[in-house]
């Protein structure tokens, strides 16, 4: 009973996906959706993600706020360098070195870290910590320190928002 309590948000995710794919609701969708749901979740499961952190709403506001912020930004830098007459700018690959191991909030800082224009996502090690990015403008060294600086300081925001205490002090520079 409790593993079909903990799969009911997925289920219900993936039946509205279900209706927004066939572009109606209707009771025959409904029940669709949730047949077909429960059967890609019987058929590829997911294996469990664990997460002993805790969600800190003050933190977690700052973390949207500035997310919000670094994307509005970043659309206007990447808009300008698209419609500018220059040549575009010379492109890097460099390797951001994260802090914590958890695949949860790995996965979660690179997303948010891709949906900023301007970077993307390569290849996540999670084991190790590395995370690659593609830089759309990587033309000097300070401009891939600062994408390095953004990609750490988003980690930051990320950990204090839901990170165990442990990993907010180890992101804090001390012992975890």
């Amino acid at each position: 009973m409790r593993a079909a309590l903990v799969r009911l948000p997925a289920v219900a995710t993936l039946t509205i996906l279900w209706m927004l794919l066939w572009g109606g609701i209707t009771p025959l969708l409904v029940v669709g959706g949730v047949l077909v749901s429960v059967l890609v979740m019987t058929v590829f499961p997911f294996p469990p993600v664990g997460w002993k952190g805790r969600l800190r709403p003050w933190p977690t506001v700052t973390l949207v706020t500035i997310f919000v912020v670094d994307l509005l930004v970043a659309s206007v830098q990447v808009a300008w360098i698209a419609i500018r007459p220059a040549a575009p700018p010379r492109s890097a690959v460099i390797r951001v070195d994260m802090v914590t191991r958890s695949e949860l909030l790995l996965t979660l800082t690179v997303e948010l870290v891709s949906l900023v224009p301007g970077s993307l996502l390569i290849e996540l090690d999670s084991e190790h910590g590395h995370a690659w990015l593609h830089l759309l403008d990587g033309s000097t060294p300070a401009k891939i320190e600062q994408a390095r600086a953004r990609a750490l300081a988003q980690e930051r925001r990320v950990i204090a928002a839901l990170g165990s205490d442990a990993e907010l002090t180890a992101c804090r520079g001390g012992t975890a």
